[in-house]
């Protein structure tokens, strides 16, 4: 199933590698939702899934769609929407201020569209995205009935919360050190992500648990001494060697 949602640094192409490891029937809990790509495939596939974000921003949004998608895309598509080159730095920081649901989710979609980062507080503005495709994808969105979202306070205590689920995803994207967290500047959607904590309830966790990043050699050494799987896939999402991947799925199943 096709989201109307542009992914960001986070898109995977893991979905085959899955869906060949977690059986149908399945209830995934999914984290770090945002696009929706990976987990629309998941239900559409006949997993039953769990979208789980920390961010309020991107549950309502998501809460907008699946509730009145026609009203995002009249919205979105109105005369008296339109904005400006000069006014699109300006919405960037400023779009969780204004007021309605329904008016955030609009700009939720335009900027993500509208963004060649696909986040919708950064990023240069490209029209690439912007299109009748994208705009039908919207006006046509219907969630399938295995599929859930849920709002969650903290990521971590999440994670480590017993739930009915027999699969817990977390769809990372990149690795790094760390080292400069307390500085970082994030968007309103982005969730600050601690590897070492991650690695931690992976080791500790009796659920059967998968971490995705994108693949690259430091990600390899963070878990070389573990006894975690690790699976390496290519931009197709089938496994390959290391050196020919794109993304590593980190699992204990």
């Amino acid at each position: 199933m096709k989201t109307p949602i542009n992914s960001p640094p986070t898109e995977t192409k893991a979905l085959p590698t899955l869906l060949s490891k977690i059986p149908k029937g399945s209830v995934v809990d999914s984290f770090l939702f945002f696009s929706g790509q990976l987990e629309l495939s998941l239900a559409q596939y006949d997993r039953f899934v769990c979208a789980h974000t920390t961010q309020y921003v991107v549950y309502e949004f998501w809460n907008c769609l699946i509730g009145d998608p026609k009203r995002i895309y009249n919205i979105a598509t109105n005369e008296k929407f339109k904005f400006n080159e000069s006014d699109f730095a300006y919405l960037q920081e400023n779009w969780p201020k204004q007021h309605g649901e329904y008016i955030r989710s609009a700009l939720f979609f335009t900027l993500n569209r509208c963004s060649d980062t696909g986040y919708i507080s950064s990023g240069n503005l490209s029209l690439d995205n912007f299109n009748r495709v994208s705009l039908a994808a919207l006006n046509s969105f219907k969630a399938p009935k295995n599929f859930h979202l849920i709002h969650d306070v903290d990521l971590y205590e999440s994670l480590i919360k017993d739930t009915s689920a027999t699969h817990t995803i977390v769809n990372v994207g990149k690795y790094d050190y760390n080292l400069f967290d307390e500085g970082k500047s994030l968007g309103y959607e982005e969730t600050n992500v601690n590897h070492n904590r991650l690695k931690d309830i992976l080791s500790q966790t009796n659920k059967k648990m998968a971490l995705i990043y994108k693949n690259n050699k430091r990600l390899q050494e963070h878990f070389e001494n573990t006894n975690h799987d690790l699976i390496f896939v290519n931009k197709y999402g089938t496994i390959c060697s290391p050196s020919t991947a794109s993304e590593v799925i980190v699992a204990n199943f």
